[in-house]
């Protein structure tokens, strides 16, 4: 029993420490790995596994790793210590990980330049990828002295580029390194001789993020004449000289060139905006390029169709040229002409032009990281071009045309019997968006037309039926106006799994606006207007992610809550995102908040959502509110007793209930005989009015006009006439206004704070006093909404004699009796 208990001391209670603080997990191979982020460790831990595989200690407090430190873990093959205070290394620090191939001590204090012990990576004769990159912390001038030469199966290196930076002969036993990665550099000159120390079978080299202006000989790269890859992206060279390093590749094929972000004004060096001439591509036009990036370089303007002299453009899989400054003049249909060469081109990137757009986003071939959006624009262009009609290859799988300004720059973008999959065709800054043209069979899967306004007679006429899309994106479309109609918008694809209409001021989409769309999965209607969830969501019968983020939610129907459930157990998950919403924690949304305690629908922020409680009258969370919903709500529950009461004091209270009834419709009955007097009084006069009620309104009252519609005509049975419904499309907007004030009985002014800016409402208040005096207007009733009185414009003085006012309450109680206050004026 004693040795029983001394084991379970020995071997049991140390595994439990460590489990508590570092994550083992068994990966597909079913090899052990153990993370350790964020734990504090000072000292490699001795406790863990034996056998791992992998072992990932960033973020902890190591300043120095001694000798035998991993001798524990032979079987290692990957190991991480990134983001700690590493500044020491001791000889045999890695002694017996004889099978490690990954080694990373990114981000530490480092220096490579230091003479460390010869024998501190003599044990890793496996190692493939080893990166020190991001630990130079100061400048420095100093010889790399880092004893790499023992690393004979090294693959890839990724360290700091010093200033003045020499390599020794150690560099130079690396005989089997292939890929040479600068992640971050001081250097201010690169001179022939740089790297005249490194191996020569380098295929890869990468020098990105220099933020000083680098001067670069022309020979730099002369050590390296089996380079397939070179990735400057991002550090200040300048595009001239990057062009003029290449001569030692000349007639020879290149796998990606990525010279994106590297072209700054240097007035030291005389450099500026970049101007491509036959002479300054004399070198690459003879290279055999498979990706190449010219994004972000600030050229304006190309000369001679220096850019489609190339020699091999059937070398082309993938060309990126966005962000930079030239105009779509004659240039760019010589080189929608040049597409036609490149027999085995795969993606084209063809945005942002002509102007510096706001963080624009860029494509990552090489990375796999192909995600594209934006934003804003800065400044305008005027420049008039031929319109064109522009056919592309049909071998082409991404094309992103997104961000272009120019006059009639594009009639019409064809593809015929296409491969294209993905399809970016976005904010366009163009008079008409051209027509977009799909002849023969199309395969195309994901679609963009956001910022594309005309994108409202999609369904009409501007794209064929597309049978194989599976993602359409149509942010900023005004699309609020199109869902007002009976218009179906995506009769065009039936197959659909993703839709995106955010970011389209939308607060109603009626039942036979988006048509079937049995495969719809994922639909954003995200930064929009809607109150309540649209019904037309539940008859989306394969929906398993809903984002209704950013709108005007105040709570979640019982109705929807169970189409929710059963959608997540009819698929087995359903994502629901409602943050930044103004929910409410109130006796109505019992069934809501309890919801968000049993439900198993996947919520984002956890379900925790700030919200308004009614009974404090202040702002908390949602599950706050739901664990102690008693403690908020006390007296939501004394309605069933009053229920109750009712019921049995029924047969007693029947007359009184009788008299409550009459009195209840006293209204009604008053209006009936009102009504029909009116219209005899009307008819006698010679009066006609085909409205009721004539509202003017600013931009930020649009909610409460349809507040103010719902009660006017569902609820009192009258129609109100307002701009955005009863208006006629092409009439002049002066004759429009003047017009339906004459047919109206009565008119309101809803006066907010934007009314200032609102030039047809002194128009509107001109008109109301012509027809006031003509006796044609019955009624003037002006509404403020959050503005002072003082504050209201002087053009009101006009009509203060003839005019209602109601200034607008904010309590729930003070609101009813202004409705009634309303109904009474009026009717």
């Amino acid at each position: 029993m004693f040795i029983f208990i001394v084991l379970c001391i020995t071997f049991v209670c140390p595994y439990r420490t460590v489990f508590a603080k570092c994550n083992i997990t068994i990966n597909m191979l079913g090899h052990k790995e153990a993370m350790c982020k964020y734990q504090g460790f000072t000292s490699v831990p001795m406790n863990l596994p034996p056998d791992i595989t992998k072992l990932d200690l960033s973020f902890n407090r190591l300043t120095r790793l001694d000798s035998d430190g991993f001798y524990r873990y032979k079987y290692l093959e990957d190991l991480i210590i990134d983001h700690n205070g590493i500044r020491m290394l001791y000889s045999k620090a890695f002694h017996g990980l004889s099978l490690l191939r990954h080694l990373s001590l990114s981000k530490n204090n480092l220096d490579v330049s230091k003479s460390y012990h010869r024998e501190v990576f003599e044990s890793l004769q496996n190692l493939s990828v080893l990166d020190i990159s991001r630990n130079i912390k100061t400048l420095n001038y100093s010889p790399y002295k880092i004893p790499v030469g023992g690393l004979s199966n090294l693959r890839e290196l990724s360290i700091d580029l010093v200033l003045n930076a020499t390599f020794g002969q150690q560099f130079k036993k690396l005989h089997n390194l292939h890929i040479l990665k600068f992640d971050y550099c001081h250097v201010n000159y690169l001179y022939n001789t740089t790297f005249s120390e490194m191996p020569i079978h380098i295929k890869e080299f990468h020098m990105t993020t220099c933020k000083d202006f680098v001067v670069i000989e022309g020979g730099v790269l002369v050590p390296f004449p089996h380079l397939k890859l070179l990735n400057l992206t991002n550090s200040n060279i300048h595009l001239t000289q990057a062009l003029n390093i290449l001569h030692p590749f000349q007639k020879k094929s290149m796998d990606a060139l990525l010279l994106r972000g590297i072209s700054h004004p240097v007035s030291k060096q005389g450099l500026d905006s970049v101007i491509l001439t036959p002479e300054m591509m004399k070198y690459i036009s003879t290279i055999c390029i498979k990706t190449l990036d010219f994004s972000d370089n600030d050229i304006i303007l190309v000369k001679n169709k220096s850019f489609v002299q190339f020699e091999h453009p059937e070398c082309f899989e993938n060309v990126m040229l966005s962000a930079n400054r030239f105009s779509l003049d004659n240039w760019a249909g010589y080189f929608f002409k040049f597409l036609y060469t490149m027999t085995n081109i795969k993606i084209i990137d063809f945005s942002y032009f002509p102007l510096r757009f706001k963080n624009p986003i860029f494509l990552d071939i090489v990375t796999k990281d192909n995600y594209t959006s934006i934003e804003k624009v800065q400044g305008h262009w005027r420049r008039k071009v031929i319109p064109i009609t522009v056919t592309f290859p049909s071998q082409i799988l991404f094309l992103r045309m997104t961000h272009l300004m120019a006059k009639n720059a594009f009639r019409e973008i064809k593809t015929i019997n296409s491969s294209l999959r993905h399809l970016e065709i976005s904010y366009f800054e163009t008079d008409v968006f051209p027509l977009l043209t799909f002849e023969g069979f199309n395969s195309l899967e994901h679609l963009d037309l956001s910022g594309i306004s005309s994108v409202l007679t999609i369904g009409e006429r501007k794209i064929s039926v597309l049978i194989h899309l599976k993602t359409i994106i149509l942010k900023e479309t005004q699309l609020f106006n199109v869902l007002q109609t009976n218009t179906t918008i995506l009769c065009f694809c039936p197959n659909i799994m993703n839709l995106d209409i955010s970011y389209n001021y939308i607060w109603k989409i009626k039942a036979n606006s988006f048509g079937q769309l049995l495969h719809l999965k994922q639909l954003n209607l995200s930064h929009n207007l809607f109150e309540t969830i649209p019904d037309v969501v539940t008859t989306f019968y394969s929906i398993v992610e809903l984002d209704l983020s950013y709108n005007q939610l105040t709570t979640i129907g019982k109705n929807i809550l169970d189409w929710i459930d059963s959608q997540h157990k009819k698929h087995g998950s359903f994502k629901l995102y409602l943050h930044n919403n103004p929910l409410i924690c109130s006796c109505d949304a019992t069934k809501f908040l309890r919801w968000i305690l049993t439900t198993k629908v996947n919520l984002d922020n956890n379900g925790n959502y700030s919200c308004w409680v009614s009974s404090r009258k202040g702002i908390n969370y949602t599950r706050n509110v739901a664990e102690d919903f008693h403690h908020y709500f006390v007296d939501c529950d004394t309605t069933i007793w009053i229920k109750l009461g009712i019921s049995l004091l029924v047969s007693v209270l029947s007359s009184v209930l009788c008299i409550a009834l009459l009195y209840n419709f006293r209204w009604r009955i008053m209006f009936f005989f009102f009504r029909n007097f009116r219209r005899f009084a009307e008819k006698e006069l010679k009066l006609t009015f085909d409205y009721d009620v004539y509202v003017s309104y600013s931009d930020d009252c649009v909610s409460f006009v349809k507040e103010l519609q719902e009660k006017v005509e569902d609820e009192w049975g009258f129609k109100i006439c307002f701009e955005d419904r009863d208006f006629i499309v092409g009439e002049s907007i002066a004759t429009e206004r003047a017009t339906s004030i004459n047919r109206c009985r009565h008119i309101i002014f809803l006066v907010t704070p934007s009314i200032v800016k609102n030039e047809w409402t002194r128009f509107e208040i001109e008109r109301a006093k012509y027809e006031k005096f003509s006796k044609n207007l019955q009624r003037i009733v002006v509404i403020t909404r959050d503005i002072p009185l003082d504050t209201i414009p002087m053009e009101f003085s006009t009509i203060w004699k003839d005019a209602l006012l109601i200034q607008w309450p904010v309590e729930k109680d003070a609101v009813q009796m202004a409705w009634q206050k309303l109904r009474l004026w009026f009717f």
